[in-house]
């Protein structure tokens, strides 16, 4: 009996993935959001602090690193952050995704603000500072930045905010009200938005469908450099409320095949909520992209125990999803690594 019972210890300890049948097949993502302001500006002490961090990363076997602001154009470091990043990264087997945000609130400097028409337009003619993903010079801006990483060796290109700002906050200036009108013959300002219009319900299935077109040219983009490099998006957990409320219909990118994987960001302490939504994102993509839920330490939304994040760890290996990402670099702090390494990633 003592043999038995030492030799399914050693089973259990040394071999996981026994446990967790998807992690045989192929290699488990764990990622981790990271951003260049976590480190110095000034590159010597930068590169203690990333050296440091990259081999605490190793030890869990976080191999992939989803990362902000890692373009010369983007941070306000003298010296090439992205490159030197790739170089620390890879020595330790870590692939490193730059991130590019289309959605999010916008710097009116640069060449964005050579362009205020790339702004959107409030209904009453207010602007916000937001890119309208349906105008194409937006799309082709972004598009420009993402041959601009392609020039580095990274390994994935990641979209985080690929969506409209929540509430249907769509752009209301003439030409995409024009654009709009050529196809349905009434722009989104004649129609009522208040009595089930189906010129209005058109209206929001037409903004999300300028979304995809982004996500597509990304895509085609990244399949003409012919480099291997996998694209993914951050995305809300319901599809369906995503396509409504912020044009974001991640199910469609998934049926499509322009895009590798989802991380459906599930930023709370309750487990069953956990499950449900992971459930739910890995029967959406139905093995037509992968699925890597995001698990918060802390965000605006939950702040979270060790116990918390190694149990949601357990949850996405339990229900199928093919790894998973943490955020973030801010909050995966050593007491998270060390209680990781103790338990999901020994």
């Amino acid at each position: 009996m003592k043999r038995i019972i030492a030799i399914l210890f050693h089973v259990i300890f040394f071999f996981p993935t026994i446990l967790y049948p998807q992690e045989a097949g192929k290699e488990e993502m764990r990622a981790v959001w990271i951003h260049s302001g976590m480190f110095d500006s000034e590159k010597d002490q930068a590169l203690i602090r990333m050296r440091d961090l990259l081999d605490q990363y190793a030890e869990i076997g976080i191999n992939n690193l989803f990362c902000f602001s890692s373009l010369i154009s983007q941070h306000q470091k003298t010296w090439d952050f992205l490159e030197v990043l790739i170089e620390e990264a890879h020595s330790r087997a870590i692939k490193v995704h730059p991130i590019f945000c289309p959605g999010h609130r916008v710097s009116l400097t640069g060449e964005v603000k050579e362009h205020p028409e790339w702004l959107i337009t409030g209904m009453q003619g207010e602007m916000y500072p937001h890119l309208n993903i349906a105008d194409p010079g937006v799309r082709e801006y972004y598009v420009n930045m993402v041959k601009e990483a392609l020039e580095y060796d990274i390994d994935g290109i990641h979209l985080d905010y690929i969506r409209f700002p929540v509430n249907q906050r769509f752009s209301y200036d003439n030409t995409t009200c024009e654009a709009f009108k050529e196809e349905f013959g009434y722009s989104p300002v004649e129609v009522a938005h208040d009595c089930g219009s189906m010129i209005w319900c058109e209206w929001i299935r037409w903004n999300a469908k300028q979304v995809t077109t982004l996500v597509r040219d990304i895509k085609q983009t990244i399949e003409q450099s012919g480099k291997e490099v996998v694209l993914g998006a951050d995305v809300f957990p319901d599809h369906g409320t995503a396509t409504i409320l912020i044009g974001q219909n991640w199910e469609q990118w998934a049926n499509e095949g322009i895009i590798d994987f989802i991380c459906p960001m599930l930023y709370t302490n309750d487990l069953d909520l956990f499950r449900q939504y992971v459930e739910t994102a890995v029967k959406t993509a139905n093995g037509k992209c992968l699925v890597y839920p995001g698990i918060a330490c802390h965000s605006s939304h939950n702040t979270n125990t060790r116990e918390g994040v190694a149990k949601e760890v357990e949850i996405s290996r339990k229900v199928g999803a093919d790894g998973v990402v943490f955020f973030s670099g801010y909050s995966l702090t050593k007491e998270f690594i060390d209680s990781l390494k103790a338990a999901v990633f020994r």
